[in-house]
This record gives structure tokens, C-alpha cells and sequence, in this order.
């Protein structure tokens, strides 16, 4: 099922607690990839958030596997300001809370200080394409990529830092927002596995990610740019941060994770 199509079960509703179906042939190992689950949750929390107010910031902590089939996603709005609104989403599944989320909303307003934003890097290759693999999780079937800077997963690399252009793979016509951008930086393996020679599992313990809010739209099936670079890693425990650019090169998101690696 294409990630459009997983997205049209969040209609207008105003239950803040309410039964989804958590797509199949979007996993990663045992469970379904992190970038999916996360856009599940900001889907049903988007719907009660006024219009004018952009996401700023999303922490997400995936606390237990989120497998496909059914599972209940609640929203509740901690607090609302004259301009910043939070609020918390949780997925919860035989149970269990499977990811708990934090948002941070924010109107703009006026303000004397403005600081440029780092440009989108400057590749002038056409990089090289991560093939479909047996050896790379499902959800990878979603998205076409071109690698241009680092090592591929599991090439005994060297490199630090793993870039290059990202989109949705077959017909994409709407416009990306919340929910797609988070499935979108997300979709990059941790720049831990081209340090790798073998196969070895990874997966996100927490993840945020900080939005710039973007006067124009663009589609999924447009290229996007994305950087990361591993700051630290010991005991199992990597710590990444990346970047995400906009078609027209402009930055959109920037991304932190702390990556568990089984190796």
C-alpha cells in the first residue's frame, strides 16, 4: 500500500482516541519502520491542531515494536499559549504503548533576529543508487535513493557521514507535509551500517526532528537532499544527527537520533 493511501484512514474526527490499521510491507525487522509509525501518530494528532500554527518540533520515542494490523492512537493537548501549542500522541498495541510522541507547535511573529540556514549540499554527480536487496528492509521498496556521500549499508566503510537524494518511489502526486517528510528523512539507514562489513540489526531509541516552515510545496516525487553524520558511537549506542533539504534547496528539517546497534 502506497504511504497516500495509508494516510486516507485520518479524516476529520473529534475523537482524540481512535482505531487505525497499521500498513503491512512497510517493515523494517520486526516491526514496521519508524518513520511510518511516526507519521501514523502526527496523522491523528494534525487534526485538532488550529490552522497557522506549523510543527516546530517532534520528539518520538519508540518504546515497544509496532507490528502491522490494528492499534488505537490517542492525542491530548498539554497546554495552549498565545502562540506555542504542545501536545503528546501515543500508539498503543496489544496493551502496550508502542511510540509516545511530544510536539511542539509555533505561531510566527515578529522578531528582529534572523540567521540563515545552512545550504542544501553541492553534488554534482549523479550518485549512486541503493538497489532493492534482499538484505534491506521492506519499507526501502517505498523510496528511491542516490547515494553521494559515505558508504552504502554493510560495505565495511569508513566514512562518518551518509548523503545524497531521496523520493518516493512511483506516482506521487500530493503535496508533502508532516507526515511525509517524517517518513522521508527517516528512510535513510543509520550512517552505523556502512561502518558495518556483515549484516547486523539497528533501530531508533528517540528521534527529533525540528521544522522549518516552507512557503512553497512540494511533491514526493520531487528529489530531496539529506545528510547525516555520526557525532558518537560506543556501547552500542550511535548518536546522528542529519539534515533534510527541500527540492529547491532550501533546509526543512533537521533530524537527531540515538541509534541502538546490535554489533
Amino acid at each position: 500500500m502506497k504511504f497516500q493511501h495509508v494516510m486516507q484512514q485520518f479524516v476529520a474526527t473529534a475523537a482524540d482516541e481512535r482505531l487505525i490499521e497499521v500498513p503491512a510491507h512497510w517493515g523494517q525487522g520486526r516491526a514496521v519502520f519508524g518513520g511510518m509509525a511516526a507519521a501514523l501518530a502526527m496523522a491523528h494528532l494534525q487534526g485538532v491542531i488550529p490552522a497557522g500554527i506549523p510543527l516546530r518540533s517532534v520528539s518520538v520515542s519508540f518504546v515497544a515494536p509496532l507490528n502491522s494490523g490494528e492499534a488505537v492512537v490517542r492525542r491530548r493537548i498539554l497546554r495552549q499559549g498565545k502562540s506555542v501549542l504542545q501536545a503528546l500522541v501515543e500508539i498503543e498495541q496489544a496493551g502496550q504503548v508502542a511510540l509516545a510522541a511530544l510536539a511542539s507547535f509555533g505561531a510566527p511573529r515578529p522578531s528582529q533576529l534572523s540567521v540563515s540556514a545552512v545550504p542544501a549540499p553541492a553534488w554534482t554527480t549523479a550518485g549512486i543508487r541503493l538497489p532493492d536487496s534482499e538484505m534491506a528492509p521492506e519499507f526501502t521498496r517505498h523510496f528511491d535513493y542516490q547515494i553521494q556521500q559515505g558508504n552504502a549499508p554493510f560495505s565495511g566503510g569508513k566514512s562518518r557521514t551518509l548523503g545524497g537524494a531521496i523520493r518516493f518511489r512511483g506516482e506521487f502526486a500530493e503535496q508533502v507535509g508532516v507526515p511525509e517528510l517524517l517518513a522521508l528523512v527517516d528512510a535513510w539507514p543509520p550512517v552505523s551500517l556502512g561502518l558495518m562489513s556483515g549484516p547486523a540489526p539497528a533501530s531508533s531509541l528517540t528521534w527529533t526532528l525540528e521544522l522549518l516552515p516552507q512557503a512553497q510545496t512540494f511533491s514526493g516525487s520531487d528529489w530531496w537532499s539529506y545528510l547525516a553524520n555520526i557525532e558518537h558511537g560506543a556501547d552500542g549506542y550511535h548518536h546522528i544527527e542529519a539534515k533534510c533539504w527541500a527540492p529547491d534547496g532550501s533546509l526543512i528539517a533537521i533530524s537527531r537520533q540515538t541509534v541502538t546497534v546490535f554489533a
